[in-house]
């Protein structure tokens, strides 16, 4: 009986000595791509009925049982089963991405494309529509990880129609289909548009359910990095670009956050101008611990740790330190220095009965815990709103 290559990819090795072993071209076998074929078999139904790694790629093609998946460590590495679970319809899907080589990854403040999920991989691959910040974007990372379109719909949900998108979502699910969302970088809604979007399927459409696709979030990573106590943190994402606004932000952030950690994400170019303003509104007996993560998960991951003032210093003697997007972290004060906790207000009132100003203030600042110019601000609010 003449022998030919096997039409079906396999593993197996010819039982027959002496045979040709052929390498032809990869086969896709349904969605997966199956491993390279290594056996020479008659070709015959009985010869492909007896062989063994055929039935296990027919078990593939078909959908049954678990997709194997081996480690990037070795060909000798243990399989791992990993289990795929069927996408509900209709559904949402909260689906968190990594960034994308060469689309400007300055811009995302992390971005690591290994960093993306198993999971992710297969819901971005089966989902019927896609809702992205930046559908360039978004379509470059999907070409870079092998996911197709395949006729499916891209289409944009950023700041400026996220009202729009969240109707037209609502419409995809009233149609049994499943979506996903997601940025140009991280977890959707920490600080990148979806919130209206929720918001509209929560109140259109509660009994579909919103499901969350955990994975890259530079606030979890940074937190994870920096040292700095994570009992209670306070997440200010990014200050306002004026000044004035600026300033006043983050003076309530610095003040909510006495006790925790303080974070905030932040642009390169304005990097060094909130450090300077954080140095002016800490007092000098105020030696709070900051964090500095950039790049994180890149290539130029960097993280930097220590006062104000040696971070200043780090920042500006390393201009590299100004490249890529910042994630920036302020711990609380210390157990000892917050003092008791009383009414700063109350404190100031009473000693103004005794005392001139700047010195009552300078006191119950110190009694307090406040710094003095957020107690002088207070103080002013306050006289102000009086009728």
């Amino acid at each position: 009986m003449p022998l030919a290559p096997c039409a079906v990819p396999c593993t197996a090795r010819p039982a027959a000595a002496g045979l040709a072993v052929a390498r032809p071209p990869r086969v896709r076998v349904g969605r997966r791509h199956a491993p390279w074929c290594s056996a020479v078999v008659p070709v015959s139904a009985v010869g492909h009925r007896l062989c063994g790694a055929f039935r296990r790629c027919e078990r593939r093609r078909r959908g049954h049982g678990r997709r194997s998946l081996r480690p990037a460590s070795g060909a000798r590495s243990k399989l791992v089963d990993v289990e795929e679970i069927e996408l509900e319809r209709p559904a949402l899907y909260m689906v968190a991405t990594c960034g994308t080589p060469g689309s400007e990854p300055s811009r995302w403040p992390i971005g690591n494309l290994s960093d993306i999920t198993l999971r992710a991989l297969q819901v971005l691959r089966e989902v019927d529509v896609i809702f992205a910040e930046d559908t360039r974007t978004t379509g470059l990372l999907l070409s870079r990880l092998g996911i197709q379109l395949n006729q499916r719909l891209l289409l944009p949900c950023h700041a400026f129609n996220e009202e729009q998108a969240g109707q037209s979502l609502l419409r995809k699910l009233r149609d049994n289909q499943c979506a996903a969302l997601v940025s140009d970088a991280g977890t959707p809604l920490i600080s990148d548009p979806g919130y209206a979007v929720v918001r509209a399927v929560r109140q259109g459409a509660p009994q579909v359910p919103v499901r969350s696709v955990p994975g890259c979030c530079a606030l979890a990573a940074a937190l994870s990095v920096a040292g700095l106590p994570c009992s209670r943190v306070l997440f200010g994402g990014f200050l306002p670009s004026g000044g004035a606004a600026r300033l006043a932000e983050l003076r309530s952030l610095l003040r909510q956050a006495s006790t925790g950690t303080l974070v905030l994400y932040e642009a390169p170019h304005r990097l060094l101008n909130t450090l300077e303003m954080l140095r002016d509104e800490l007092d000098a007996e105020d030696a709070r611990e900051l964090a500095v993560c950039r790049e994180l998960t890149k290539r130029y991951e960097t993280v930097l740790r220590g006062t104000i003032d040696e971070i200043l210093m780090e920042v500006r003697e390393k201009p590299e330190n100004q490249k890529g997007e910042v994630v920036l972290l302020v711990a609380g004060r210390a157990e000892s220095e917050r003092g008791p906790a009383v009414d700063a207000m109350e404190v100031l009132r009473i000693l103004s009965a005794e005392l001139p100003e700047s010195r009552a203030v300078a006191l119950a600042a110190k009694i307090a815990g406040v710094p003095k110019k957020t107690l002088r601000l207070a103080q002013h609010a306050r006289a102000n709103a009086r009728p």
